[in-house]
């Protein structure tokens, strides 16, 4: 009886951190930053939801509507504190470990389920009709991080559906590569989640020039070299800085049932040691 109580109080410890781990994205202070890019280029009548920020170059030919600041470049502090920590959580959350079997290619429908991480194994393109849906499992909260390791493509209109509580500022795209979002006819692409690219971020505008609305990022879009905004495009800018609640990481509901069933256990198999001799 002693050598099973102890067991089954080491096998409760051992599946806890699984079932425990909250998964967070933290941008600290970038998370008041729409757009952020080495160099970072506007064409179009845009709308930016937020600050902007670059460490090399600024150029907007459209003109932009910006609700933040756009701080100038380059050698601002602000804005390079703010890429410092986008690249910290960049390179943070690309070296997540996947939490999800490792995909190679999208389906025309995928659910993604809150607090995984889910990874491509390589370049990604999706194509008109591909459907989406992000379920955070009734918590508000949850975190999803899809990691791309090479290039995201979004070719047509990519459809999202959002439940269950699921929050556009909770998706994060980890892109390793560059990320391009293709529209080539009306009507224009809505996209959830913030972009953190590797390399550059280009939103193209459907024909009928810089007018034309090239889409609506709910989110924010980071982009190690060239952040480049094409056609009118929409970016409403992220929220709490990629955790829970806008602060620390809280444990998942169903961690505190197992640290209350492995405090259970371990009073009970304390009192069975203690009455029985040894």
């Amino acid at each position: 009886m002693r050598q099973r109580l102890i067991w089954l109080v080491m096998a409760v410890a051992a599946v806890m951190p699984a079932f425990g781990s909250t998964i967070t994205v933290n941008l600290n202070s970038a998370s008041s930053f729409a757009l952020l890019g080495s160099t970072i280029s506007n064409t179009g009548i845009s709308a930016v939801n937020g600050n902007v920020g670059a460490t090399t170059t600024i150029t907007d030919s459209g003109p932009w509507v910006v609700t933040g600041t756009v701080y100038p470049a380059p050698s601002n502090p602000t804005a390079d504190q703010a890429y410092a920590d986008f690249e910290s959580a960049y390179n943070t959350a690309l070296a997540m470990g996947h939490t999800q079997p490792v995909l190679s290619s999208l389906p025309m429908t995928q659910t993604f389920t809150g607090n995984n991480v889910y990874t491509f194994n390589g370049d990604l393109s999706t194509t008109t009709g591909t459907a989406l849906t992000f379920d955070a499992q009734y918590d508000p909260n949850e975190v999803f991080v899809i990691q791309i390791d090479g290039a995201l493509t979004v070719n047509g209109i990519l459809a999202f559906n959002l439940i269950n509580g699921a929050q556009a500022n909770n998706i994060f795209w980890i892109v390793e590569d560059a990320a391009t979002i293709s529209v080539g006819s009306s009507p224009a692409q809505t996209f959830d989640g913030s972009i953190l690219a590797g390399t550059s971020f280009t939103m193209s505008a459907a024909s009928g020039g810089s007018g034309v609305l090239a889409g609506t990022i709910n989110g924010c879009v980071f982009a190690e070299t060239a952040n480049n905004l094409a056609g009118e495009t929409d970016v409403n800018g992220c929220v709490g800085g990629g955790l829970p609640g806008g602060g620390p990481g809280v444990p998942e509901p169903e961690s505190a049932g197992l640290v209350s069933l492995a405090g259970l256990i371990g009073i009970l198999a304390w009192r069975k040691l203690r009455t029985k001799p040894l």
